[in-house]
């Protein structure tokens, strides 16, 4: 058997051979062929491309040389690294979202005399620090372990929901939520993880991904009614002293043990040795995922500018939403397990739909997935605004749960389709600023029209233009997807 060789001067590769251009030395050896002062022959548009293995040239991919010989494991370490994800994205991402309407009453009443502005605030400049941070730790994350970072993230999270337990006034409040949260959240957040998930995988990434944030949404079916119960059991500051202590006992030593950044680190290749043995022959352009973006390359991108507006309204409503739907809804007359009920239902059709969301992101890319999510969500503000029984209430969780199912996948999706996976982690961190905007007026604005007006209804009536405005952003983002990766194969055959 012959091996396909990273580069034909082999220059780059310091004479050694690559199976499947996945490793970090094959990226190496296609930056070292699109400068001027590499003198491989090979032009840069056909280094860009990359063949699991060339029937034509009569080569069949095998073993990485230069890498560790692959593990003897029945499965693919990927799965493992999806499934740390999920436990990240339920204690981490996903109390910190589902938990704060449920705390909202409770502080507004303990520390601003029942006035829930300036508590929601508190959220906002939490998104104003994590705006900041994102960049560096996004630039760290490109180039450095994003193991070691969620380790720190853990931590600062964990004594941050102790401190919380002993806050009382606002200025301890606002230095423990908007300083150390803002910087805990983006550690330990999504960004560190998504990271190493699209590190593991390419074909999949779509459902990986929506597999991986399926922890946030059963974390909104079950912290509704624990949260609940913990606060009318123990009160709100027991409540935080039980989960700092639960986030930390049992996130960090699950990171610790099981959390690789690269499967290179194990011998392992993405999407695993037995996937790539069983699709030898397919070809992958992967062109823009290997392209390593500068800022300025970024800022004069539309699909750059697209993301941060899609995503940046989904963010806005989902903030606003989790963070006062609990409170509207007792507002309007149902009883605190009621209202519990109907905000697991949001969580439950979330998890439902994300699986779907990445199958559809994998096969039809990602605008098909973005049309249908916003298209939900705003049915499901309209219902909110004017529902006054329990099965309507019901119904809207259910549309808005699969509305915001694919929020965090298709962001992944999207911008690693659009801006590639080697700049990944700078791309996050400079869509923030994009999106703090939305951050910054999404709780806020509702609180103050709940405080104008005693109610929420022309609070979803503001959200439901914002979802229309973001509802023509993506036609200007690559649509990625495996159809739409088969008609370039087509077209180049051509």
């Amino acid at each position: 058997m012959s091996v396909v060789t990273a580069c034909r001067c082999k220059i780059s590769c310091e004479g050694r051979e690559c199976i499947t251009g996945r490793c970090d030395l094959y990226r190496r050896s296609l930056s070292w062929a699109k400068t001027p002062q590499h003198n491989c022959g090979t032009r840069r548009r056909k280094t860009a491309k990359l063949r699991y293995s060339s029937r034509r040239e009569g080569n069949i991919t095998k073993a990485n040389q230069h890498s560790p010989a692959p593990a003897s494991r029945p499965f693919f370490y990927g799965w493992v690294i999806v499934a740390v994800a999920g436990l990240l994205s339920f204690l981490g991402t996903g109390f910190y979202s589902y938990s704060r309407g449920i705390f909202l009453p409770s502080l507004a009443e303990a520390l601003d005399g029942g006035e829930r502005f300036r508590i929601s605030m508190g959220f906002s400049l939490a998104a104003v620090t994590g705006a900041i941070v994102a960049p560096y730790i996004g630039r760290y994350l490109d180039h450095g372990s994003a193991r070691k970072l969620l380790l720190w993230g853990t931590v600062i999270i964990a004594t941050c929901y102790v401190l919380l337990a002993s806050v009382d006034n606002l200025i301890e409040y606002f230095l423990v939520v908007s300083i150390g949260m803002g910087v805990g959240m983006v550690c330990m957040g999504g960004q560190a993880w998504h990271r190493s998930v699209i590190s593991w995988f390419d074909h999949w990434r779509g459902r990986a991904i929506s597999f991986a944030v399926l922890g946030a949404s059963l974390a909104g079916i079950a912290m509704p009614p624990v949260v609940n119960a913990l606060i009318e059991l123990y009160g709100w500051s027991t409540a935080y002293l039980i989960f700092g202590g639960t986030t930390l006992i049992v996130l960090f030593p699950v990171i610790y043990l099981f959390m690789k950044d690269r499967p290179e680190e194990i011998g392992e290749v993405r999407d695993g040795h037995a996937y790539v043995n069983r699709h030898a022959s397919e070809v992958i352009d992967i062109e823009e995922d290997l392209r390593s973006w500068t800022l300025g390359e970024m800022y004069r991108s539309p699909a750059f500018w697209s993301i941060g507006v899609i995503f940046g309204s989904m963010t806005c409503v989902f903030t606003a939403v989790m963070m006062h739907l609990f409170s509207h809804l007792q507002d309007i007359g149902f009883d605190s397990s009621d209202a519990s009920f109907i905000m697991s239902a949001t969580a439950a059709f979330a998890a439902l739909g994300k699986p779907v969301i990445g199958w559809l992101a994998d096969y039809f890319g990602a605008k098909v997935a973005i049309w249908l999510e916003l298209a939900c969500q705003g049915s499901a503000l309209l219902i909110f605004g004017t529902a006054e029984s329990v099965e309507l209430s019901i119904l809207a969780a259910c549309l808005y749960g699969f509305g915001y199912a694919g929020m965090s996948p298709l962001r992944t999706f999207a911008i690693s389709t659009a801006l590639g996976s080697q700049t990944f982690g700078m791309a996050t961190g400079a869509l923030r600023f994009v999106e703090l905007p939305f951050l910054l007026s999404a709780s806020p604005l509702a609180a103050y029209i709940y405080d104008t007006t005693g109610n929420y209804q022309m609070a979803f009536l503001i959200l439901v233009g914002l979802i229309g405005v973001a509802s023509i952003a993506p036609f200007f983002i690559v649509a990625g997807g495996a159809k739409a990766r088969r008609a370039r194969i087509q077209q180049k055959d051509k």
